[in-house]
Parts: structure tokens; C-alpha cells; sequence
């Protein structure tokens, strides 16, 4: 029953605000508010933990579960209190048998993909290092302690007297680490009252679901037929290293992942339809990033970079404009160096040899040839499909056909930023060895891969594949 209540309830609680956001006018499907209101809910009941223990309460399921119930009541009465009717929903038109035939096929097929993954995830867990290394350990010892102790450096806690609760982990840095995921992990625990239990990873299958559900949620709103929809869905719900990342229960990579996705999904809504909401939805899916993992930090960062963007008018000349002040600020960082101390925030210091960023860390910069790893792991590994063949063609077609609307789209400065980050991390800093032992790349790619879906859909043919008959 608890274990029925831990899942659910969080689901809700997010499904509940998310209409009450998106429904002020009709530019809402029930799959976006099934897809973002279960990531939002988990977002919601990681806070609701955090209050619990601020107030100095000792963990305990049924308390934070009341907590997060009272929150989900005040949306629902927020609803009820709104002036007139909530706006329907956009309508879906009827389609002809054959495409609600292939529909039903590929519905059939992730049904059948990731019941196996849950099959996975509960009957033969295979948990990855890394999460038990950095992830797991801070959940099983709040479990354990009822309380958030804290973790140190390993110094620090040499140094610790005997008596204080002080903790460490595997990796070097792990103690510092945001701790969005172990909030999610100790959620089950405490449901399930044991820190053994597969049950405690399902999120980890239902958060990539509730991907693809906001993915057709939003190419629905956007135009784009239930039948482009639909394989747009599957073709990001059949990718190898996504199936991977749900039945490898435990690491934070695709929640990151899927937590971006949404938040870029948020920025096209608002930029088609200016239905403020999705700006809203856009910054709490920063902030949900910004909680999971240090490079979450970054994507999060990216996501409020791109929003701040479509508040000023996209043309040639700010474009040109952009870049030449963008050259002329990293010229002159790699000549004479940017040193900035942010009171509350901590040093800022870039030049050609260093990177050092708050709450990131600091990087020695020297450039790595990893472009054998990279091919690989695009080009000739299956852990994408074949998505990485067609971006560069999608590129060219769509710049040729409408440089335009790709010029100053939403998933070109999407990706753009994405891939520059995660190549920039490969060839110029330490974790070149994390890309040529194929260790960390594949999973880092993952933050990239619904933007580069998006960007292939906006190929002529299939953008216009936009009918009004579904």
C-alpha cells in the first residue's frame, strides 16, 4: 500500500499544479500534464523532504507524505478557486485506420519495452558503481540515521570527533554533490521501510515514461500530427542507452536528461504561443536540474540562458552581434584572464589554462584529441540508433530549405549549447579519460538527445507533416 502511495502521490501532487498552470487557456494536453506533472511531483516531494527535516522532524514516511497531500489540496482548491472555467484542452481530430493502426503498433512496442525494463528493475537489478559510489550511500544513511546528517570532505572528517554523525563517499567530491536523486531513493525507503528493495527504483522507468508523454504532449500543441508524435515518442523511448539508464535504476544522468528536455520543451511552447505558464514550468525544470547533479547545475543554467532569450527579438544583426562580443569576451579571458569574487557565491576565474566555477569545481584546461572516442560513440556504437546520422543532414536541409525559422530556432540554440558544453568537458579538461575508456561520454549524451530529436523535426517534410486531421 505504501509503496502504491509513494509512487502515485508525487505523480499527483505535480499533475495537480501543472494544470493549474497550464490550463488557463487551451494550450494544455492531458499528456503534458501527465508528463510534467510527474517530474514536477518528484521535484515537489524532494522539497517537501528537505522542509521536513529543516524543521527539525525525525524522517518519517507518513509525515512528509501528509505534507506533500497538504500540498497537492492546495493546488486542487487553487483550482477550484479560479475565475470561470479551466480552458478545455486542445482538441485532438479523428484520424483514418491506417494511422491509428501504426499507432497502436508502436504504442504496443514501448508497452512491451518497458514492461521488460520493469521486469528489470525488480526482478534482476544490476546496479550501476557510480550510483552506488555517489548516489545511494547519503540515502541509506539518512535512511538509517532518520535525519539528513551531513557528508564531508575526507579530511573534515578525519578530523571529526568520534561522536559527530559525519559522513563520506566513494568519489573525491561526491560529499558536495546536489542531492535531488538520493532525496528520490530515501522517498521509497522510508515508504517501503527497508533500504533493500527494487521497488525503490521504479521512478527511474517511470520518469523516462513520462518523458515521452510531455514529448507528445508538446509536439501535439506545436501541430505536428498524432502520428508524428507518436513515432517522435518511440524513437526517443526505444534509444539503447535511455532503456539502459531506466533499468540501470540508480544513476542520475537521465533525470538530468529528461529534466532539461522538459525545460527546453517549456521555452518552445512559450515561444510559439506566449502562454506564460510554460515559463514558469521552464524555470522549475532549471531548478530541478540545478538539484540532481553538478553538471545539472550547467543545464539548468542553459535552460534560463535560452528563456532569457526569447524575450528579446532574434535577428541577424543581435545574432552577429552576440557572437562578436561572445569572441571578443573569451578572446580576452584566454589573454589576460577574468577573475570575479561574488560575495555569497565564490570565485569566478577563466584564462587559457584554468576554469574555476561555484559550486562546479575548478578544471586545468589542455586540449585532448578524444575524436576517435567520440566517433565511436556517436557513429558506430548502438547506443543511439541512428539519431546521430541524420543531425548533420537535418541541419543542412533545414538551413537550405528555411534558414530562417533554423537560424533562430529554440532546438538549434538548444543543442548548440548542449553538444559545445559536452565536447568543450572531452577535449579540454580532465575528463578526456572518461571519454576514451567510454566510461562517461555515452551517458553524457544523453542530455542532448531530445533537443537533437527536436531539431531533426524541424526538417521541411516532416515540420509540415502538420495536417489537421491528426
Amino acid at each position: 500500500m505504501t509503496a502504491t502511495v509513494a509512487l502515485l502521490l508525487p505523480w499527483l501532487a505535480g499533475a495537480v499544479w501543472t494544470y493549474w498552470l497550464v490550463s488557463r487557456n487551451e494550450r494544455w494536453n492531458w499528456a503534458i500534464v501527465a508528463g510534467h506533472g510527474y517530474v514536477l511531483g518528484l521535484f515537489i516531494m524532494t522539497l517537501c523532504i528537505r522542509m521536513w527535516d529543516a524543521a527539525g522532524l525525525q524522517l518519517q514516511f507518513g509525515g512528509i507524505a501528509g505534507l506533500l497531500a497538504g500540498v497537492t489540496l492546495l493546488g486542487a482548491a487553487l483550482i477550484k478557486l479560479q475565475p470561470g472555467q479551466p480552458a478545455a484542452a486542445a482538441p485532438s481530430p479523428t484520424m483514418p485506420a491506417w494511422k491509428k493502426a501504426i499507432i497502436a503498433v508502436l504504442l504496443a512496442l514501448i508497452a512491451y519495452r518497458y514492461f521488460t525494463i520493469f521486469q528489470e528493475i525488480i526482478l534482476r537489478p544490476l546496479f550501476p558503481w557510480d550510483a552506488w559510489m555517489n548516489w545511494a550511500p547519503k540515502a541509506i544513511v539518512w535512511f538509517e540515521h532518520k535525519s539528513m546528517v551531513p557528508f564531508a570532505a575526507q579530511q573534515v572528517w578525519l578530523n571529526a570527533p568520534a561522536s559527530e554523525l559525519v559522513h563520506i563517499e566513494g568519489a573525491k567530491n561526491a560529499w558536495r554533490y546536489p542531492i535531488g536523486v538520493p532525496l528520490v531513493q530515501l522517498w521509497g525507503m522510508l515508504a517501503l521501510g527497508t533500504n533493500d528493495s527494487t521497488l525503490i527504483y521504479l521512478p527511474w522507468g517511470m520518469i523516462a515514461l513520462a518523458m515521452g508523454l510531455a514529448l507528445y504532449g508538446h509536439l501535439k500543441l506545436l501541430g505536428h500530427s498524432t502520428l508524428i508524435a507518436v513515432v517522435a515518442g518511440y524513437l526517443l523511448l526505444s534509444m539503447p542507452f535511455v532503456n539502459v539508464h531506466s533499468a540501470l535504476a540508480g544513476y542520475a544522468d537521465l533525470w538530468v536528461g529528461v529534466a532539461y528536455g522538459m525545460g527546453i520543451l517549456t521555452i518552445m511552447e512559450w515561444n510559439a504561443s506566449r502562454s506564460w505558464p510554460y515559463t514558469i514550468l521552464a524555470v522549475l525544470m532549471a531548478l530541478f536540474c540545478a538539484l540532481l547533479k553538478t553538471p545539472g547545475i550547467i543545464m539548468g543554467g542553459f535552460i534560463v540562458a535560452i528563456l532569457a532569450t526569447t524575450f528579446f527579438p532574434v535577428s541577424r544583426t543581435v545574432m552577429i552581434g552576440f557572437f562578436v562580443m561572445l569572441t571578443l569576451t573569451i578572446t580576452y579571458a584566454f589573454i589576460f584572464g577574468i577573475h570575479l569574487n561574488l560575495q555569497g557565491i565564490g570565485d569566478i576565474s577563466i584564462s587559457s589554462n584554468i576554469i574555476a566555477l561555484p559550486f562546479i569545481g575548478s578544471f586545468p584546461l589542455q586540449f585532448h584529441d578524444v575524436s576517435i572516442a567520440m566517433t565511436n560513440t556517436m557513429l558506430f556504437m548502438i547506443n543511439w540508433n541512428i539519431i546521430w546520422y541524420f543531425l548533420a543532414p537535418a541541419l543542412l536541409i533545414s538551413i537550405f530549405k528555411q534558414p530562417a525559422v533554423m537560424l533562430y530556432s529554440i532546438e538549434l540554440r538548444a543543442t548548440s549549447v548542449t553538444l559545445g558544453f559536452i565536447f568543450f568537458v572531452y577535449y579540454f579538461t580532465g575528463r578526456y579519460e572518461f571519454a576514451n575508456d567510454y566510461t562517461q561520454v555515452n551517458r553524457a549524451l544523453i542530455y542532448a538527445i531530445l533537443p537533437v530529436l527536436l531539431l531533426i523535426l524541424q526538417v521541411p517534410g516532416v515540420a509540415q507533416c502538420r495536417d489537421l486531421k491528426a
